[in-house]
């Protein structure tokens, strides 16, 4: 569960089960081995890529003294990926060093393998390479692995209401309650045998009290199951949103949508995202639909397809003549119009300030939306006074289960110093589910002060920075990320992920040096967010110095029309000759003093512009990865210059 979201069209996200039986963004392995062995074909190499990962798997599971729920020794997705770097060693040893074999099967396995939800599981979960380490206690033991995990939707449902707060930086969610993005790491409708926990866990959180506050959007890829689950209980409540992805106009895919349509929902949507290739308008039936989201592939680094700002086009034209509320989240990492790439600064593509078509610049949400509670809006204090009370957990003694989790969390906590996210998100559970008592403290206080040694604002401050460690690595494809909280804390002066992604990926020259400690790398933090923070204010300040060069050409101006004037009057008299010598003096003496100013502030605006100069080209640098050294002498001229 987290409050908040940098996705475009939701507040928070709640994943009540996570891991998913998979999709086109998560596929199985014969999908995969038959993208491998296409690709390696095509470099003229026949290989089973099957029967090596079969033999690396046999090795790393037969290495395993202790294994764990996620280490299987079976042939899945997440082994797969794990093993690829020593399966594309095998492919260059059979292929005699070919590096054109070892370039296809990579793009093959990661083209393969783009779902977000999965490969933060790969990231911080559990893998046949870590035989001791435990996982992220947040997450399923392996993404093919459902879990349950009750209580987090009530969680969400006691959130803050947000109807009637406006936030500068999403314009268009003006006057909606909370909106919930139910499933963003997992799909709760893998299986049925998780029909009873959602009726149970899930569906009471929704239509309580605090959850009639919120609207909830549920997204899965398979509708047909979410269809039978709303038949079962007689129709989703009139908060929720029932939704599907498609990435493409294939017969899967539009089937999807016509499943969709069974679903016994007020409201459906769909999230075509990310969009591989172009949907004719024609193929999209969306009688039934209210809300459509389009957004390009943002996972796959280098090797992101591309999304042609066209196709956004004609779907927004589609929803148009259809009424249906068009939403354009983001142009994705790789995006192109009139078939000529574009440059944006935002790795998703989701700043809407870097589109270059205003008419693209459309996010909006279904009628429904903005009638759910619409009246509310009119009487704001009667809403105020109709606060539903919080759903509270009582205050029992504690379970053994509760003893039990305790314990593993307590585990994680007192091993926080060896990697501080899993100790954040495991402080953040033992504090909201209050298992603290189930160790015998009195108090959080207390827990904090004797077991973490901490005070309780540095227990907050590492909690936070473990939320955002997930966010960062989430807009980031690299391996190098924070290695402790205080790395992490600097980047919270920065108002959005992208400049602290920006930040970051300065850092990761940094780290690329094998002499660099984490202590230097926390100052480097620092020292890059200050000097972006002064790049801001030194556009301001160029801004200013415009604004007043401008005044400055004016008065020059003004001054001119009444020396020209003076002028013409003394030329009408009988000593204009004498008296024009002692004016000219006058005026050339302040044309001096004029240029002497305006070459100081030249001087100055030059300082600044450089300085606004370097840092755009580090920038750059550090977006295409050219140069480590370019970026490295770019980072020390921008030292001096500050």
């Amino acid at each position: 569960m987290f409050d908040k979201t940098t996705i475009q069209w939701a507040d928070s996200t709640v994943s009540p089960i996570m891991g998913c039986g998979g999709c086109e963004l998560f596929p199985p392995p014969a999908q995969i081995f038959l993208n491998i062995n296409q690709a390696l074909s095509a470099t003229g190499h026949k290989i089973s890529s099957r029967s090596i990962y079969e033999e690396l798997i046999d090795i790393y599971y037969g290495s395993l003294e202790n294994p764990l729920a996620g280490h299987k020794n079976v042939v899945n997705t997440t082994n797969i990926w794990h093993l690829r770097d020593y399966f594309l060693r095998r492919v260059l040893d059979k292929t005699n060093d070919d590096f054109a074999a070892h370039d296809a099967a990579e793009k093959a396995i990661k083209q393969s393998i783009t779902c977000h939800a999965a490969k933060l599981h790969l990231r911080i979960a559990q893998s046949l390479e870590k035989e001791n380490f435990q996982g992220n206690s947040g997450f399923a033991p392996i993404f093919e692995a459902v879990t349950e995990f009750p209580g987090r939707a009530t969680e969400t449902a006691n959130l803050k209401d947000l109807l009637g707060v406006s936030e500068n930086r999403s314009p268009w969610k003006a006057n909606l309650p909370r909106l919930i993005f139910v499933s963003d790491l997992g799909d709760a409708m893998s299986g049925l045998r998780q029909f009873p926990f959602l009726k149970n866990d899930l569906i009471p959180a929704i239509t309580s009290d605090a959850g009639k506050r919120h609207l909830w959007m549920w997204l899965t890829k398979r509708p047909l199951r979410l269809a039978e689950f709303s038949e079962e209980i007689g129709g989703l409540p009139e908060n929720v949103c029932a939704m599907t992805t498609l990435t493409g106009p294939n017969e899967k895919n539009l089937k999807r949508l016509a499943d969709l349509k069974k679903v016994q929902a007020h409201i459906r949507g769909l999230s075509i995202e990310p969009l591989w290739e172009r949907i004719p308008p024609k193929s999209l039936d969306l009688k039934g639909i209210d809300w459509v989201i389009v957004g390009g592939e943002s996972g796959s680094g280098k090797l992101t397809r591309p999304f042609a700002l066209e196709w956004a086009e004609k779907l927004r034209d589609h929803c148009r003549k259809n009424r249906v509320a068009f939403f354009l989240k983001q142009l994705g990492r790789n995006p192109t119009q009139n078939d000529q790439p574009l440059i944006l600064k935002d790795s998703h593509g989701g700043n809407w300030d870097e589109w270059p078509d205003d008419a693209l610049k459309v996010r909006e949400f279904p009628k429904a939306f903005h009638n759910y509670r619409k009246g509310e809006m009119q009487h704001p204090m009667k809403s105020q006074s109709n606060k539903p009370k919080k759903i509270e957990t009582p205050d029992l003694p504690p379970t053994d289960e509760e003893k039990t989790e305790f314990s593993r969390l307590h585990q994680i906590v007192q091993k926080g110093v060896k990697w501080y996210v899993d100790a954040g998100l495991a402080l953040r559970e033992i504090h909201q589910k209050k298992l603290w008592r189930a160790g015998d403290y009195k108090t959080w206080k207390d827990y904090c002060e004797s077991v973490v040694g901490k005070s309780r604002a540095h227990v907050q401050r590492l909690m936070e920075a473990s939320e955002d460690f997930l966010e960062l690595e989430s807009a980031l494809d690299t391996p190098h990320m924070p290695q402790n909280e205080s790395q992490v804390r600097p980047l919270h002066q920065l108002d959005n992920l992208e400049d602290r992604r920006v930040v970051w990926r300065a850092v990761v020259l940094w780290l690329e040096d094998q002499k660099t400690n984490a202590k230097i790398t926390a100052a480097i933090v620092s020292e890059m967010v200050q000097a972006l923070k002064e790049n801001e204010l030194e556009e301001n300040a160029l801004e200013e110095n415009a604004l007043e060069e401008n005044a400055l050409e004016e008065n020059a101006l003004e001054e001119n029309a009444l020396e020209e004037n003076a002028l013409e009057e003394n030329a009408l008299e009988e000593n204009a000759l004498e008296e024009k010598a002692p004016e000219e003096n006058t005026l050339e003496e302040n044309t001096l003093e004029e240029n002497e100013e305006v070459k100081a502030k030249e001087k100055t605006l030059s300082r600044n512009e450089k300085r606004a100069e370097v840092f755009l080209n580090l920038q750059t640098v550090i977006k295409d990865r050219t140069s480590w050294e370019d970026a490295e002498k770019l980072l020390t001229e921008l030292e001096k210059l500050i």
